[in-house]
């Protein structure tokens, strides 16, 4: 993926879906970890910040999360909660240091406080290799416990192997979103450079639809994660003039992967898995069908068989694991609680009460039990 001349032109509908999930999913992540007594302290990275915005003034991902955490500053006072933002890139790093000092000048015209950032000592930009940056910091993260982690990768390459992704599955409290060039396997599938990064010998790419490239590649990265291991690999697909993109998600905890979920079904309410109509379904965009049967998406109907099939078979014991089961298959926690009121109507499974989200406040999971 060429980066000559991004910066330089009006973002494309591919970038601005990419940038909005971006955008949202930190919205929603941030102010759960400053609340939250769990943390001592936030770390956010954005490894590729590019310049921090193009010359259209359209912001980035490092200037999205400069601008979102403007409504907290008070919040981040009055907590005494130490946030740190790192924003590296090897190639624009002094633009995007002029580009993020432009930005707190402006932010303190209208601020009678302190700034609760200070460069070099909590807004930290860096001109570094990821290579070896990523590996060099490690240690460090994998060792603070009580600190939350956010880690955006917009590359203009693949950056994530099978080695990396079980560092960043490891490190304790961290979720990272990953940009990648998808379709770029299909049309070299055999250059040496793209098969460092994903065994195309362990997914048929070649005879894949390019619409579906992202969603296997996903596939294959979660299948990458240990079975013992708690752990959600999310996607999301985007269309872009030259081919086709895509997100890559990863957390160790239900919350987050809630999140995720969420930004994704808000933005693809019937799939959750794009900015365009990945599996041609006659209810995309509104589009009126005749058949009441229609009406629901073949990953749902396939989700909803699957679901079932598992609490038939014992494989899914209780409502909390019902619940997860959505999450890895990157639905909503809503959607096995519609399933399992459906069962419950049908005479299937004994009634009890269920929820549409936050797992994690479930103490103790309800023993579903076959009639």
């Amino acid at each position: 993926m060429a980066k000559k001349g991004f910066h330089s032109s009006k973002f494309d509908k591919g970038t601005k879906s990419k940038l909005e999930v971006f955008k949202e999913y930190f919205k929603e992540s941030f102010p759960v970890f400053l609340h939250s007594p769990a943390f001592d302290e936030i770390f956010i990275y954005d490894f590729f910040a590019g310049q921090g915005q193009n010359a259209e003034g359209e912001y980035g991902t490092a200037f999205n999360i400069l601008n979102e955490i403007k409504p907290y500053c008070n919040d981040i006072r009055k907590s005494k909660k130490k946030v740190f933002i790192i924003l590296n890139d090897n190639e624009e790093s002094e633009i995007l240091r002029t580009n993020v000092l432009g930005f707190f000048k402006t932010c303190k015209l209208s601020c009678l406080e302190e700034c609760v950032f200070s460069e070099d000592k909590n807004l930290i930009i860096k001109s570094e290799n990821f290579e070896t940056y990523f590996p060099r910091i490690y240690p460090a993260m994998l060792n603070r416990k009580k600190v939350a982690k956010i880690l955006y990768l917009d590359p203009f390459s693949f950056v994530i192997d099978s080695e990396i992704l079980n560092k960043l599955a490891n490190v304790p409290s961290a979720d990272f979103i990953c940009f990648m060039p998808s379709s770029y396997l299909k049309r070299f599938p055999d250059t040496p450079s793209f098969n460092k990064y994903v065994d195309t010998q362990q997914i048929d790419i070649k005879n894949a639809k390019a619409v579906h490239c992202h969603r296997l590649i996903a596939s294959y990265y979660e299948s990458l994660i240990p079975e013992d291991k708690e752990y959600y690999i999310g996607c999301f697909s985007v269309k872009k003039d030259s081919g086709y993109y895509g997100l890559i998600f990863g957390c160790n905890h239900t919350f987050g992967a809630e999140k995720f979920q969420k930004v994704c079904w808000k933005f693809d309410k019937i799939t959750g898995e794009a900015d365009y109509n990945i599996d041609r379904e006659l209810t995309y965009d509104n589009q009126g069908v005749l058949f009441e049967e229609v009406k629901i998406p073949r990953k749902i109907q396939l989700f909803n068989l699957n679901l079932e099939n598992e609490i038939k078979s014992g494989k899914i014991k209780t409502d909390v694991e019902a619940y997860k089961y959505a999450l890895h298959n990157r639905c909503l926690v809503k959607h096995a609680a519609q399933k399992l009121k459906a069962l419950m109507d049908e005479g299937k499974i004994e009634k009890f009460k269920t929820i549409n989200n936050d797992i994690h406040k479930l103490k103790t999971p309800t023993l579903i039990k076959i009639k």
